[in-house]
C-alpha cells in the first residue's frame, strides 16, 4: 500500500509539472524602440508591438516616423497608422485627436499590429502599417521657436 501512495504521489507531482509547462503564450507586446522596428521588420512582423514614435496626420492618413530613422533615397521607411472606431473616446484619444485636427504633431506612446508584408498600405502607399490597440502616453510636440534676428 505504502509503495501504491508512493507512485501515485509521483504522478500527480508529473502531472503538475506538465500542466504548468503547457502555460497559455504571453500575449503582452514586446516592448522595441520605433527605429529598431524598422531595421529588422520582419521580425515583428502581425505582432503587437508597443514602441514610441511621432504621429502626424496628412491630408489622407496618419503618419507614424522618428526624425532619427527617417526615410532615405535607398531605404523607405515611410509608415501609417491605422486608428479604430472609438479610438478618440477616451482621454488619450481625444487629446490624440484635437493634435491632428490642428495639424500639430504628437509624440505618442502606444500599443499596435504592426504589418511589414502586404503593403504598400494606405492612400499614400506606406511601406509599413501599425493598426492602433492601445493608446499609453500622448504629448504635443512644441513648435519649434522662431529664431529673432538682432
Amino acid at each position: 500500500m505504502k509503495g501504491f501512495l508512493l507512485r501515485l504521489a509521483a504522478l500527480a507531482v508529473f502531472c503538475v509539472g506538465v500542466s504548468r509547462s503547457q502555460t497559455v503564450p504571453d500575449t503582452r507586446p514586446q516592448s522595441v524602440s520605433y527605429c529598431d522596428l524598422l531595421s529588422d521588420p520582419q521580425k515583428y512582423d502581425k505582432r503587437i508591438v508597443a514602441t514610441e514614435a511621432q504621429v502626424q496626420s496628412s491630408e489622407h492618413e496618419v503618419h507614424v516616423y522618428d526624425s532619427r530613422c527617417r526615410s532615405t533615397a535607398t531605404d523607405n521607411r515611410s509608415a501609417m497608422i491605422e486608428l479604430p472606431e472609438g479610438w478618440n473616446s477616451t482621454k488619450l484619444g481625444k487629446r490624440l485627436s484635437r493634435i491632428l485636427r490642428h495639424r500639430r504633431i504628437a509624440r505618442v506612446e502606444f500599443e499596435a499590429d504592426f504589418y511589414d508584408r502586404g503593403g504598400p498600405f494606405g492612400p499614400e502607399a506606406t511601406r509599413f502599417r501599425f493598426v492602433l490597440q492601445r493608446l499609453a502616453s500622448v504629448h504635443e510636440v512644441p513648435e519649434p521657436q522662431s529664431e529673432t534676428l538682432h
